[in-house]
């Protein structure tokens, strides 16, 4: 949205106003790059702001100020860091504030974004019947269902990979909250569930609408020009509710009917929390789209580093045949026996992070290591720079899952302990996402083979491997060819889907 000439009074006066005002002495903030009056920090580049906000450790150090508009940043691009700061005092910086856009968008509510404390214990407690290791063997059965039908579509229309990829996090995410079964083509249920996931996206890219950066905006009335923000917000919020609305009543329904499937909704909906309608609903829909768009863009990922990396492919695929042969596909409980697969999943969440970067403040003014955090202060939890952290990893731009197995990673360099968050707001899909991820680049391997594509002439067609860009971020559509390794593999995928 252009900047109207409303906005700028409005942004004067503010800027003005926050800058005159009189307070009470505390110590300095964290130095950073200097500030213009009014405006604050002009970032060389409005999109991939973590890359920006990366390179200014090369002179700031790890943890630093930013002011934009109106908003004081603290950025936090290094892991050790930011468990000082966010583990260290785990209750100050719970809260996590939403963008902008997505609390207009009334995408806040659930858990993701919860900043009451009792709602957020009792969604807590939700999500704990069906995420926590223990509770999630119980699912065991319909992610491997689930991924079986993903390397049967494979096989069959290996041109609609990416197509596949997105139905796979949504099978098994929407049978784990709602019980709901996903038809193969056209679901009516996924495809307004997709739309939501895309309208997040959007909603959470910081470089797309300027109220993120100037809230006072949201406070204006919606018909002045350059308001349009706030229709598209509304619309939003009508799309999200009732995508909750017709999952809860689906599973409602099916309870009624006697045909209801165990899920979170329906075991919330035999327990204490039964009441609860509105934490179980939003609690439940947040399961699928978190997932969704976490799963779906490091698959997608995945498929792009297989094409760039076919020796990482063979060593791959060459572990999977040592331990597991040709008898059977590879399951999860095979985790701890294939270590390289392990390593592998480890350097593509590393690599390509799907969330670059989230957000925190403290609930309180806060002084560290001698610098002042005030209240409200938007701290960025950087994961993409701390997970490319020269001082941590060699050569951190390039893709070497060998890297974890000739060293002893700990909590500040393994990316399972870092891209999963910090402290209280810690990812309580972790499990879950690992299970699949695990169990989907496993089985693939095993059975396919991932190269570059031809064109018509012979032509390779190199993937550009451009990414976009927001809150969540995935390879733009590319193209690549997928083939069976054998006619064994074919049984064994045939197979496992006529035994499912």
């Amino acid at each position: 949205m252009s900047l109207t000439v409303i906005g700028l009074v409005v942004l004067i006066i503010s800027a003005w106003a926050l800058s005159s005002k009189a307070g009470p002495k505390h110590p300095p903030l964290f130095p950073g790059p200097k500030a213009l009056p009014l405006v604050g920090n002009v970032l060389p580049s409005s999109k991939r702001l973590w890359l920006t906000m990366a390179a200014y450790s090369e002179q700031f150090g790890p943890i630093y100020s930013l002011r934009i508009l109106g908003s004081s940043m603290l950025v936090l691009n290094s892991a050790s860091e930011a468990r000082d700061l966010i583990e260290g005092k785990s209750s100050l910086y719970a809260p996590r504030p939403p963008p902008k856009m997505v609390e207009l968008a009334g995408m806040d509510r659930g858990v993701l974004f919860e900043s009451n404390p009792v709602r957020m214990r009792k969604s807590r407690k939700l999500l704990h019947m069906v995420l926590q290791p223990r509770e999630l063997r119980l699912f065991d059965p319909t992610l491997v269902e689930k991924n079986n039908r993903f390397l049967h579509n494979l096989l069959h229309s290996p041109h609609k990979f990416l197509e596949h990829i997105r139905k796979l996090p949504a099978g098994v995410t929407l049978a784990l909250s709602h019980g709901y079964e996903v038809q193969e083509e056209d679901d009516p249920y996924v495809a307004m569930a997709d739309v939501t996931v895309q309208n997040f996206a959007k909603a959470s890219d910081p470089a797309a609408f300027l109220v993120h950066w100037l809230p006072i905006l949201a406070k204006l009335p919606t018909f002045l020009p350059g308001m349009q923000f706030k229709r598209l917000a509304l619309s939003w919020r009508q799309q999200y509710t009732a995508l909750a609305e017709r999952g809860h009543e689906h599973v409602e329904s099916n309870i009624a009917s006697g045909t209801a499937r165990p899920s979170l909704t329906s075991l919330a909906l035999a327990s204490e929390l039964k009441d609860e309608r509105d934490i179980i609903m939003f609690t439940a829909t947040q399961v699928y789209t978190g997932e969704q768009l976490y799963c779906t863009a490091t698959l997608s990922s995945f498929f792009l580093m297989m094409m760039k990396h076919p020796d990482v492919q063979r060593r791959a695929q060459q572990e999977i045949d040592q331990v597991i042969g040709d008898e059977r596909l590879p399951v999860y409980g095979d985790r701890p026996q294939l270590p390289y697969i392990e390593s592998l999943l480890k350097e593509l969440l590393r690599c390509c992070p799907p969330i670059p970067a989230v957000t925190r403040a403290p609930a309180q003014d806060d002084v560290h290591k001698g610098y002042y955090i005030p209240k409200g202060t938007v701290v960025v939890v950087n994961f993409w720079a701390m997970l490319h952290d020269k001082t941590r990893y060699d050569e951190p731009d390039q893709f070497r899952p060998d890297r974890w197995l000739s060293r002893d990673a700990d909590v500040n360099t393994d990316p399972f302990e870092v891209i999963f968050g910090f402290g209280r707001r810690t990812c309580p899909g972790r499990h879950l996402a690992e299970s699949l991820l695990f169990t989907a680049i496993a089985t693939t391997l095993a059975a396919f083979d991932i190269a570059v594509p031809r064109d018509e002439q012979g032509n390779l067609v190199e993937p550009t491997g451009e990414y976009s860009d927001g809150g969540i971020i995935w390879p733009l559509p590319f193209k690549c060819d997928i083939r069976a390794r054998s006619e064994r593999a074919k049984e064994l995928i045939l197979n496992s889907v006529v035994q499912a």
